[in-house]
């Protein structure tokens, strides 16, 4: 069973690096047990979707014009996808919990239930902050979100580079990137992106 729990998450890793969802820093090391940042999470997004549109986030006076992730926030804020800690903090150096994540993809993906019943298999559903509560349910009902080994959601839990990975795995089974005519359809959330 560990064996098939690895070769997944391999599985998922790679994905990630072969649609350009997460990039290895200056050292080429992928880092999947670091924690995913705010800035990176709209970085993923942005390069996920495709994102060519940005947003006016001259309110956010801890994103500096010239920061690397200037315009992936821009762009995940344009996108609808990220909004700010406050009115003028975005906190891209801060770490995003897993509700925070999985708001993130509900939002983007249009994915919200009103009946957030399906959270209480859960033994940390109390824990879910309301806000978050209809985009996790409709994650989790559709499969593309568990729990732990323990039955726990661990929604104020950091997400890693790694378990992030496999949710978009988990959620997302083609990237279609070059013009064209597709006739196989998979199951999961299909993404195009090509101009």
């Amino acid at each position: 069973a560990i064996a098939a729990i690895f070769a997944a998450a391999i599985a998922a890793m790679e994905a990630a690096v072969d649609n350009g969802l997460l990039v290895g820093f200056e050292n080429n090391e992928i880092r999947p047990k670091n924690n995913l940042t705010r800035a990176e999470m709209a970085a993923v997004m942005a390069r996920a979707f495709g994102a060519i549109t940005m947003a006016d986030i001259s309110a956010y006076t801890d994103v500096a014009y010239d920061a690397w992730y200037y315009e992936s926030i821009a762009k995940a804020v344009q996108m609808g996808a990220m909004t700010g800690k406050s009115a003028t903090q975005m906190c891209p150096s801060c770490n995003i919990t897993r509700e925070e994540a999985f708001s993130v993809l509900g939002r983007i993906l249009a994915l919200s239930d009103a009946d957030t019943s399906v959270l209480s298999k859960f033994y940390d559903a109390a824990s879910v902050s309301s806000w978050a509560a209809g985009n996790i349910a409709a994650l989790v009902r559709r499969g593309y979100v568990n729990g732990d080994d323990l039955g726990n959601l661990n929604p104020k839990a950091n997400i890693t580079r790694e378990e992030f990975a496999q949710v978009m795995h988990n959620m997302i089974k083609r990237y279609i990137t070059n013009p064209g005519t597709y006739a196989e359809v998979l199951p999961g959330i299909t993404v195009v992106r090509c101009g």
